[in-house]
């Protein structure tokens, strides 16, 4: 079967201090866009996990959150099946999108439905929060406040739709530095624009900027377009962006943009992704 595995954008991250087991304690509204990867799951015999990627730079298995969700899956639930996924790259590694975190999740919730067990989101999002802290977001498919490491999952309606063009650089930002550069100089990102929903703001562009020019610079060009209500970097980085009015005036800017930056960088209309009803 095929599972779509949407990446995300924080609309905002706030950093609220540090935790006693040596994490931060963060405030963030993520929401799931209409970019991801795609995952192709089905069980075989036997009991082994095998794994291909579209990417060759991804294809050891040992280091990928799918298999290591597959794996997770199979011991909690003492299945002797084995599985096979195949994973259709599309989100940018390291762009602060959650690509791989949302792998993991794809094949938890795949395999929920394959093997036909009666299992709760929410023992889902358990598991998946032993794998990383973003991966029990990507279990509800909705846009969500997460607290805590990120694990704290209150799923919300938007009042907005939020569309725009999402941008990368093609260099990725360390998560792991990000957050111990800004707890050399703890500050607050740049107070953004105010939507029915959130104030824009990301505690992470400060450490990010400082080290990559890129980053500042192209927020900076956004922001000076006609047709851009404001521009963001996503999670720790490396992706930027850019939200808009209309469909229409995300294509102008993504001609502009690769015009201005560059026709081979990586660039994406998207819009968030949210439930019906």
């Amino acid at each position: 079967m095929k599972q779509f595995a949407p990446a995300k954008i924080n609309l905002y991250l706030h950093i609220l201090g540090r935790r006693t087991d040596g994490f931060h304690e963060l405030e963030t509204l993520m929401a799931p866009i209409s970019l991801g990867d795609t995952i192709d799951i089905d069980l075989i015999p036997g009991g082994a996990i095998e794994f291909t990627c579209s990417d060759p730079a991804l294809s050891d298995a040992k280091d990928n959150l799918a298999t290591k969700a597959a794996q997770i899956f199979l011991e909690e639930f003492k299945l002797t099946t084995g599985v096979r996924i195949h994973l259709e790259k599309k989100v940018p590694v390291g762009a602060g999108l959650g690509g791989g975190s949302s792998d993991a999740a794809a094949v938890l919730l795949a395999l929920r439905e394959l093997t036909k067990i009666n299992c709760a989101d929410s023992k889902l999002a358990e598991l998946a929060a032993r794998l990383g802290s973003d991966i029990p977001f990507f279990i509800y498919r909705t846009p969500a406040i997460c607290r805590g490491r990120g694990e704290i999952i209150e799923p919300v309606k938007l009042e907005e739709k939020y569309m725009g063009l999402l941008v990368h650089p093609g260099f990725g930002v360390s998560t792991p530095w990000a957050y111990k550069t800004y707890a050399q100089n703890p500050q607050q990102g740049e107070l953004g624009r105010s939507c029915a929903d959130v104030t824009l703001r990301n505690d992470l562009e400060p450490p990010a900027f400082s080290k990559y020019p890129w980053l500042p610079t192209v927020k900076s060009w956004f922001q000076k377009q006609p047709e851009v209500l404001d521009a963001l970097m996503s999670g720790s980085g490396s992706s930027v962006f850019a939200l808009t009015h209309s469909t229409e005036n995300t294509w102008y800017l993504e001609q502009r943009f690769l015009a201005e930056f560059g026709e081979t960088l990586f660039s994406t209309p998207f819009s968030v992704v949210a439930p019906e009803g």
